[in-house]
């Protein structure tokens, strides 16, 4: 046992390392607060003195000073609302949520989930002055439960992170709402014309057309400041900012305009070329999708560690253990986050689900369901942030703060139980969901490279129906001029529940009879994701096809009968997830996006010929 457990620490050490951003934002978020309830606990009273140091400036005779934490929980947090807007308006636009029907299910989950607890809440604590601290329990910390999931979830169906970004986004949406109806301090109107006037300018350079994103830097700094002085939580600011902010799809005519560039470029690599690629290139993204991605590390390793190291340390002694478990607050707190989010996702997903059968897809159980249900009890984040918004009294605060650290580790802890035992029935179920069961045919799969002379086989699961298809096709051109003749690539079909995913599989097995199977691919994700028929057509003509023979192999039985032997392997593999690549045979299970499959390609390739050397 010694020696199993540095063995097992090392392994856990490893996972973190390699696995995904949020993850590791999960793990920073809980070692900011280890460390501030560590710091709270010290002798003397360092960390109260710490966070409650002026800071501020003085211009002529005008003064603004706020404590440290004030700075962070009114500025700084201004900055992790935005990043939380900015996610909105990309789901309600371009994402999970423009989908009402796919959206309907989390969404309901999610509202349930805001108004369930709050009733638990105000019912154990009426009577008592914190009947009105019911908005600590209506959110769930994302950065905790996607965290957690990435952590206690693995191996679980890609769509019930799609759930849960979805009933997280859309809880969001409340939090932020209760947070400015419910917790607005002292209102004085006249400072809103400020930031109206900053909010009008931003307003203006989106109907202009304005892309470089440091411009709108000004205007935001006039909102925050006009919402602080009028008594709204300055917070808001962030949130009016960010669904002001452009967004957009990237069209073909900027993929190709950068791509023009970039060509310029290499052919003439001065720094005016550069310059003028690199803005083509940031043209082409929205600044709403700039702006998030730009923002997600600062929010992962600074502003959320920041905020837990500034609100988390609460003073944990057997008097103030005692005083906060014999609370209605604390209790309330604790049953409303833990049993009444577990109640409410639950029930109201089952209750969906017996009116509309198959909503959830046929991967995702209610098993899979209870586990969210239980990870969504930890609140952590904006439960600290209206903690302070609800209470004066420090006492209060304390049995508050007990209540949500206690609600999270709780949460967490049944979350993880009830994940790794669907974890082991997904195995038992599934046998064959770690390798390839249907080895590379050439005389069968379509192949990019040479099987006879590669080194190693990339195996592809894809389809042209998802936002992420043309991603797959840059990671198949760019695994084949960085590899050659080391690695054989191929791509087998999954179109999941979208239909014209299917449709789009078939055309391209009809277009295969004909010799073109890659040109029609290459087009078919040029076009993607294929929301008509008429793309498809267009696709088929783009790639030279002779159209009337297409339109017969299209309908005719044996070229269905090929996608579906792919949806069957699929099946059997429980895939459920486009794409899914298999790398010499093993399912490969890390970040889709190029660099990191082909990273994981080129160590399979150096094991392959380390082993053939051995």
């Amino acid at each position: 046992m010694a020696t199993e457990s540095p063995a097992r620490i090392r392994g856990f050490i490893s996972r973190l390392a390699r696995g995904p951003e949020a993850l590791r934002g999960a793990f920073v978020l809980i070692t900011a607060t280890i460390a501030a309830l560590v710091w709270a606990n010290l002798p003397g009273d360092s960390y109260q003195t710490f966070w409650h140091l002026p800071l501020g400036f003085e211009l002529g005779g005008f003064r603004f000073e706020l404590s440290l934490q004030h700075w962070i929980n009114d500025a700084v947090m201004a900055v992790f609302f935005a990043h939380v807007t900015l996610e909105v308006r990309r789901e309600i636009e371009l994402g999970e949520l423009r989908d009402w029907r796919r959206a309907s299910v989390p969404v309901i989950a999610a509202v349930a989930g805001l108004v369930i607890p709050a009733l638990v809440y105000v019912g154990v604590t009426w009577g008592s002055d914190a009947v009105g601290g019911w908005g600590v329990v209506v959110s769930t910390d994302t950065a905790f439960v996607l965290g957690m999931l990435a952590l206690v979830g693995r191996g679980m169906p890609p769509q019930l992170r799609i759930f849960l970004v979805t009933l997280a986004v859309a809880d969001d949406v409340g939090a932020l709402g209760v947070i400015a109806f419910a917790y607005t301090g002292h209102f004085n109107p006249l400072p809103l014309l400020l930031a109206a006037a900053g909010l009008a300018v931003i307003a203006v350079m989106r109907f202009l057309g304005v892309w470089r994103g440091a411009l709108y830097l000004l205007p935001s700094i006039m909102v925050w400041v006009g919402l602080y002085l009028s008594g709204v939580h300055a917070t808001l600011a962030g949130v009016a900012i960010a669904l002001l902010l452009p967004i957009f799809a990237t069209g073909f005519d900027d993929l190709r305009r950068a791509r023009d560039h970039m060509r310029a470029f290499q052919m003439s690599p001065t720094a005016g070329y550069a310059r003028t690629a690199e803005n083509s290139l940031a043209r082409a993204i929205s600044i709403n999708e700039r702006a998030h991605r730009a923002l997600m590390p600062y929010i992962t390793w600074l502003i959320l560690p920041m905020f837990a190291l500034a609100n988390a340390g609460v003073r944990i002694t057997g008097e103030s253990l005692a005083d906060a478990f014999t609370s209605t607050l604390t209790w309330g707190i604790l049953i409303g986050l833990v049993v009444g989010k577990i109640v409410a996702i639950t029930v109201s997903t089952w209750i969906v689900t017996r009116v509309r059968p198959g909503v959830l897809g046929p991967a995702v159980r209610m098993s899979h369901i209870l586990g969210v249900s239980m990870l969504a009890g930890m609140g952590f984040t904006i439960s600290l942030f209206v903690t302070e918004l609800a209470f004066d009294d420090p006492v209060d605060v304390s049995r508050a703060q007990i209540g949500v650290i206690a609600a999270t580790v709780i949460a967490a802890a049944l979350g993880a139980i009830t994940f790794s035992i669907v974890s082991a029935r997904e195995r038992r179920r599934s046998p064959h969901r770690d390798r390839l069961v249907r080895a590379l045919d050439p005389a069968r799969d379509p192949v990019l490279g040479d099987s006879t002379s590669a080194v190693i086989a990339v195996v592809e699961y894809g389809n042209y129906a998802t936002p992420y298809s043309p991603g797959a096709g840059e990671m198949r051109q760019e695994m084949e001029g960085r590899f050659g003749g080391d690695v054989v690539y191929s791509f087998r079909h999954l179109p999941l529940e979208q239909p014209l995913g299917r449709s789009a599989a078939i055309a391209n097995e009809a277009a295969a009879l004909q010799g073109r199977f890659w040109e029609m691919r290459d087009e078919l994700l040029r076009e993607a994701p294929i929301e008509t028929e008429r793309q498809i057509r267009r696709a088929a003509a783009a790639a030279g096809l002779n159209l009337r023979r297409f339109e017969e192999d299209s309908g005719d039985a044996a070229t269905a009968q090929r996608v579906e032997e792919d949806l069957q392997d699929a099946e059997m593999m429980h895939l459920n997830e486009a794409p899914t690549y298999f790398i010499d045979n093993v399912r490969y299970e890390g970040s889709i996006d190029a660099g990191s499959v082909n990273a994981a390609v080129a160590n399979a390739r150096d094991a392959a010929v380390q082993k053939v050397a051995g």
